[in-house]
């Protein structure tokens, strides 16, 4: 066969290809978009505005139905404590029917609708086989896609009430679930998916709230873009739990207004090291998102005196930037990590150099000629 009827017959497979491929974009249109049923403005506004919730329990053992009282009490309870109102009669006025089925030994129903396992913390789990109650909701004449699976920390029932000295692997079953219930974040992760976000900002003085309870909810709120929440966060940048402080931070850096700034840049010069700490992280997000403000200088001139831990964290945050003018204060700081490097091979230089690298990378990575 001719070099020229060779090149022919590609081109005819390739304009075929080419057909085909377009067909089939026209017949089945973006399949990352029909993963999720998108809402109506008017289904939005009924979730941001639901107050008013139907709760519909269940209690399953290996040998039937259980009373269902008890996580009844318990997950109304949660609800009550954001502020909603709870109905068990499904005649009286809701918004909302949340569904919780729990079960001694979890019963796999495949996959769900939308997404995949991995979507969203503690999702079902399809190898969980153990205790786990099962929370979805419905409003309108639609089900939500939300969906949240609580797990007791044991996976075998019977060899967990042997071991509590409990005859009945049931319920002590579902009586762990109720008591997991009471601490698990489904009320804060619920008002999430419902644009709650002022419900969220009261939860943070809710009494008896954890810290991790409260890292959740700073979480979510800096997940929702929460420009509300930015006065509370930023009282909370100075809470005596390090780690609560970190999160706020964290999330102010997500919403990533320009309110944020002025609070996180007071905290990085006058704050505690962990205060300073969480500060810088707080910026590094904020730093790519508003490149005229005060946040490039600040992070260029407090660079060289920093401990190697801050140094990375401002190397980052420079890094995500494409201001040049912090070039020749990284390519400085890199030379003098290398020369570091060669009697001092710590992973915190180690991970600091290579920090360097895909910052100076993100540019024009002229150093690699050193």
């Amino acid at each position: 066969m001719s070099l020229h009827l060779f090149a022919i017959r590609r081109l005819r497979i390739a304009l075929t290809l080419l057909f085909f491929g377009s067909t089939i974009a026209v017949i089945f249109p973006d399949i990352t978009q029909a993963r999720k049923e998108l809402l109506t403005a008017e289904e939005k506004d009924l979730l941001h505005r639901a107050e008013q919730i139907h709760l519909e329990t269940l209690a399953l053992s290996s040998h039937g139905p259980l009373d269902a009282g008890g996580i009844t009490k318990a997950v109304a309870t949660r609800f009550e404590r954001l502020g909603y109102r709870i109905v068990t009669d499904g005649s009286q006025p809701h918004e909302v029917t949340v569904k919780v089925k729990c079960e001694e030994l979890k019963t796999w129903e495949g996959t769900g609708r939308y997404g995949g396992d991995a979507d969203m913390v503690d999702a079902a789990v399809r190898l969980w086989k153990g205790p786990a109650c099962q929370l979805t909701y419905r409003f309108g004449t639609r089900s939500g896609d939300w969906r949240h699976e609580v797990r007791t920390p044991f996976s075998n029932p019977q060899e967990a009430a042997r071991q509590a000295g409990q005859a009945d692997a049931s319920f002590y079953a579902i009586a762990a679930l109720t008591q997991q219930l009471q601490t698990d974040p489904f009320p804060y992760l619920l008002a999430a998916d419902w644009g709650q976000s002022s419900r969220l900002i009261q939860a943070l003085d809710e009494s008896g709230a954890t810290a991790t309870q409260k890292q959740t909810v700073i979480g979510l709120l800096g997940q929702m873009l929460a420009v509300d929440a930015i006065h509370r966060l930023t009282a909370l940048l100075k809470d005596s739990d390090p780690a609560v402080a970190q999160s706020a931070a964290t999330a102010l850096g997500t919403i990533g207004h320009e309110d944020c700034i002025p609070p996180l840049l007071a905290l990085f010069k006058t704050g505690t090291p962990d205060q300073h700490r969480a500060a810088a992280a707080g910026l590094g997000r904020l730093a790519p998102l508003h490149p005229g403000s005060d946040i490039i200088p600040t992070l260029i001139a407090a660079l060289p005196g920093e401990p190697i831990t801050n140094q990375i964290i401002l190397a980052r945050a420079l890094g995500k930037t494409t201001d040049r003018q912090v070039l020749g204060p990284l390519k400085t700081l890199h030379r003098s990590i290398l020369k570091q490097a060669r009697s001092d091979s710590s992973p915190e230089l180690k991970e600091l150099l290579a920090t360097l690298g895909i910052a100076l990378d993100g540019f024009d990575g002229v150093h690699t000629e050193e």
